[in-house]
């Protein structure tokens, strides 16, 4: 199986929850339109806040991370033996990141 962000823009979207706060979308309510928009977003169950412990717990890894190159290599070790397309598209990712990646910088 491909990955899913190889045949067009993708499974998921990343919305930068410190920005939107920052900019004061939703918890000071300055902006309306972004608050709304969200507010979309969690009525249609369109979006996943990833909550410590929930179902739906996740953790994003940005290629430009740091440590990104090694915890994709590994990804791609272990799923290798399930799906070698598959483990070959991390793998791919995997050389891009990190250290390999131009923007490389310590995560936030």
């Amino acid at each position: 199986m491909k990955l899913d962000r190889n045949s067009g823009r993708g499974k998921y979207a990343i919305v930068n929850l410190r920005e939107i706060e920052r900019i004061g979308g939703v918890s000071h309510g300055r902006n309306p339109d972004i608050a709304h928009a969200l507010h979309i977003l969690e009525l249609n169950d369109l979006i996943e806040y990833g909550d410590v412990g929930s179902e739906n717990e996740f953790f994003v890894i940005k290629l430009k991370d740091k440590y990104a190159d090694a915890a994709l290599a590994r990804y791609a070790a272990m799923a290798s033996s399930d799906d070698a397309e598959y483990a070959n598209d991390v793998a791919a990712m995997a050389a891009r990141s990190g250290v390999h990646h131009p923007n490389c910088k310590q995560p936030d």
